[in-house]
C-alpha cells in the first residue's frame, strides 16, 4: 500500500460536544506498502496530527498522547516496534496467548499541549496465509482534553463520523501473494472468486498493477484473458484481441469472471 491517510472526526467519551479532527493514521511502510502472505511483515502507523478542538481563535489543537491498534485475525507472532517515544507498550492477548491488540501511551518527556509533533507506531507479525485479501487494524486514537477535568478526545476510525455521516476509515493492508521475477502462477481461493466485471478490475488494479502482463488462462472461461496497466503492452493486448477472437481484455469484456479453476498467469 502506499502512503494513506484517513480524515476522521474526534468526539468526547460521552459524546456530549464533537470535535474536527486534523488527524490521519495511515501506512507508511519502509518495507512494502503491502503483506506477502505467510510471510513477516512490518507496518508502520503515521500519526502525523493530533486533534482540533472547535470554536476556539486562534485555533486550539490537542496533542496525540494514546493509540490503540487491534491486530486483525490470521496475524500471528505479533510483537510491536519500540521506540523512544511511546516507550514500552501494552499488550492485550486472547486465550491461547496471542496478540489481540497494542496499546501506545507516549512517555511524559514528550508530553505537549499542543499538537507540534509527528509519530509512528509499528508492528512486526506473520501475515496470513490469505492472497488477494485485505486485513483492516482498526485504530483508536486519543488526544487529552484541553479543557481541565474534560474526557479524553477519541477518534474510533472505524467508526468515523462527520456531518452525520458514519464511516469504515481504519488502515487497511491488502495480503499480496508471493513473486519471483519472471512468469507466476495464481489461483484464487473459492470464497474469492471475481463474478462480475467490477470485481475483476478491481482485482487487477489492485494487486497486479506493477506487473508486465496478466493472462488468464482458459479455465471455466472461454478463451484468454490480458491486462497490463503499460500503455504499450495494452496496445500490444488490443492488437492482438483484433487478431485472434479468442483473446480478450480482462478489464474490457462483459461476462468476464475469474474462478478458482482459473490460472492467473502474471510476468513481474
Amino acid at each position: 500500500m502506499t502512503n494513506r491517510f484517513i480524515r476522521t472526526a474526534l468526539a468526547t467519551a460521552m459524546g456530549a460536544m464533537a470535535f474536527t479532527a486534523q488527524a490521519h493514521v495511515g501506512v507508511v511502510n519502509t518495507q512494502t506498502p503491502y503483506a506477502v502472505a505467510g510471510k513477516t511483515y512490518e507496518l508502520v502507523l503515521a500519526v502525523p496530527h493530533g486533534c482540533a478542538v472547535p470554536n476556539t481563535s486562534p485555533a486550539v489543537e490537542a496533542d496525540t498522547y494514546k493509540v490503540e491498534v487491534s491486530i486483525p485475525a490470521g496475524f500471528t507472532g505479533v510483537r510491536p516496534i519500540v521506540d523512544g517515544v511511546f516507550g514500552k507498550p501494552v499488550l492485550t492477548k486472547d486465550g491461547s496467548g496471542a496478540v489481540t491488540k497494542i496499546t501506545w501511551t507516549k512517555g511524559a518527556a514528550f508530553d505537549s499541549s499542543a499538537d507540534d509533533q509527528s509519530y509512528r507506531i509499528g508492528l512486526r507479525s506473520t501475515a496470513p496465509n490469505a492472497p488477494f485479501t485485505t486485513s483492516q487494524f482498526n485504530v483508536i486514537q486519543y488526544c487529552k482534553n484541553p479543557v481541565a477535568g474534560g474526557a479524553d478526545l477519541f477518534t474510533d476510525w472505524a467508526n468515523y463520523t462527520s456531518s452525520g455521516v458514519t464511516s469504515n476509515q481504519s488502515p487497511k493492508v491488502k495480503i499480496f501473494p508471493a513473486r519471483v521475477p519472471g512468469w507466476n502462477k495464481y489461483n484464487l481461493a473459492a470464497t474469492n472468486e471475481k463474478h462480475t466485471q467490477a470485481d475483476v478490475t478491481a482485482l487487477l488494479t489492485d494487486y497486479f498493477a506493477d506487473a508486465q502482463i496478466v493472462w488468464v488462462a482458459p479455465g471455466t472461461n472461454t478463451g484468454k484473458g490480458a491486462y497490463s496497466v503499460n500503455t504499450n503492452t495494452a496496445a500490444k493486448i488490443k492488437a492482438l484481441v483484433a487478431k485472434d477472437a479468442t483473446v480478450y481484455e480482462l478489464t474490457n469484456k462483459a461476462g468476464v469472471m475469474i474462478h478458482a479453476s482459473d490460472d492467473i498467469w502474471v510476468k513481474y
